[in-house]
């Protein structure tokens, strides 16, 4: 019965994938269905695009975009996990695990990640912090890392739980973070998964129809609950160039196409502009009478609305506190950039060179100065408490008689 289901849902889900091959590009500003969305540059984290990005909404399964990057850096993906009494019982989509089943971290981190495996992510969470609820608490900790700091999840799966939510702009974050791990990268660009389970042995098709249609895309996670209606974080690259785009409180109707108007704004609205290639001198400053210069790390690429001229932008340097002894590579201040004056992008720099303070003989001799005149009168000081007793104890002596 489950492989009649799978084959006539791999049939709907492929008249779906080309009705959506028809689907016209975006021109202007894009057409979104969702609550919210929002579009950003991979490389700098730059918003392109944003309707209510900070909304609070259910992410329904893209939550699991956050477990299976923990799972990952966990370091143990080549780990036995022996399924607990919990996940067989959870609702919604799952790959029909079963208490006592021995099933490879990395498996469950594919299943949940390409089939959405709601039963996969409770495994993944209950192995690595016992349960779901303290699994729960290391996400937290670990979107805030990350900079996604609107959002809060209480379970690892994504399915409606009240206190969990997040926003657009956070899942764009936590999305683009993931990406840039070569393994998390590679599972959710998978679009058929042989599963070879204890209960159900079959070819799992990836949910996110993006992988199919869309050119040039590579990921990221897909969710639908009642509550959330349909959500996406997509991912596409193209000559170089990589967006993502983030989707909540979509209907079904709509949610492929809002995913892809936000991309093809990405890659026909803006063009990518290098502005700093590492090391290059970006500002130097004369500290008693020592150059020294700042540079940024890595190259810094903004992108720009297309035909615009980069000498528009305007920009200015943030200072760190400077110490008298500058070392090299320390974080040294950021220039941001501004265009039409809203801020674009910052440029991370750091001090290209070591400085040590010089030696300053005239304060080393006030030093000293200032050291004996201390000594001076603490000396007198001394001196005359001593007078003072001396007198005390001379009339002490003559009263008695001595």
């Amino acid at each position: 019965m489950r492989k009649i289901i799978q084959i006539a849902g791999f049939i709907l889900f492929l008249m779906i994938v080309f009705t959506l091959i028809g689907v016209a590009p975006a021109k202007g500003a894009p057409n979104i269905s969702g609550k919210s969305a929002v579009l950003i540059d991979a490389k700098s984290g730059q918003v392109l695009y944003e309707l209510k990005k900070e909304e609070k909404l259910s992410p329904a399964s893209t939550t699991k975009i956050l477990t299976a990057i923990i799972a990952i850096e966990s370091g143990k993906l080549d780990e036995t996990v022996t399924i607990g009494a919990n996940p067989p019982r959870l609702e919604g989509t799952s790959v029909y695990l079963e208490e006592g089943e021995k099933v490879k971290l990395r498996t469950l981190v594919q299943a949940a990640l390409v089939y959405s495996a709601n039963d996969a992510a409770l495994a993944i969470a209950e192995y690595l912090a016992d349960t779901g609820e303290e699994f729960a608490k290391i996400m937290n900790e670990k979107a805030a890392l990350i900079g996604a700091v609107n959002s809060n999840f209480v379970n690892p799966h994504g399915l409606t739980e009240e206190g969990h939510y997040s926003t657009a702009y956070d899942l764009a974050l936590l999305g683009k973070y993931a990406m840039e791990n070569e393994v998390f990268q590679e599972i959710v660009s998978l679009k058929v998964l042989d599963w070879e389970g204890q209960a159900w042995q079959t070819r799992l098709i990836n949910k996110n129809e993006i992988l199919w249609s869309y050119n040039g895309a590579n990921g990221v996670k897909t969710g639908y609950t009642k509550d959330a209606k349909n959500t996406i974080v997509a991912s596409a690259t193209r000559d170089g160039r990589t967006y993502i785009a983030a989707v909540l409180g979509s209907p079904s109707s709509g949610i492929w196409e809002d995913a892809q108007n936000l991309l093809d704004l990405g890659f026909s609205g803006f063009q990518q502009i290098e502005l700093a290639q590492p090391g290059e001198v970006k500002a130097q400053l004369s500290i008693d009478g020592k150059e020294l210069q700042l540079v940024p790390e890595q190259a810094f690429v903004i992108s720009l609305p297309n035909g615009t001229d980069k000498n528009k932008l305007q920009t200015k340097l943030v200072l760190e506190q400077i110490e008298d002894k500058i070392i090299k590579g320390e974080k040294a201040g950021r220039i941001i950039y501004y265009l039409d004056d809203k801020e674009v992008g910052q440029l991370e720099l750091v001090f290209a060179n070591t400085l040590t303070p010089a030696f300053d003989f005239m304060r080393i001799m006030l030093y000293i100065l200032a050291g004996l005149f201390f000594l001076q009168v603490c000396w007198r000081i001394y001196q005359g408490m001593r007078r003072k007793q001396q007198r005390r104890d001379y009339g002490y002596g003559c009263y008695k008689g001595y």
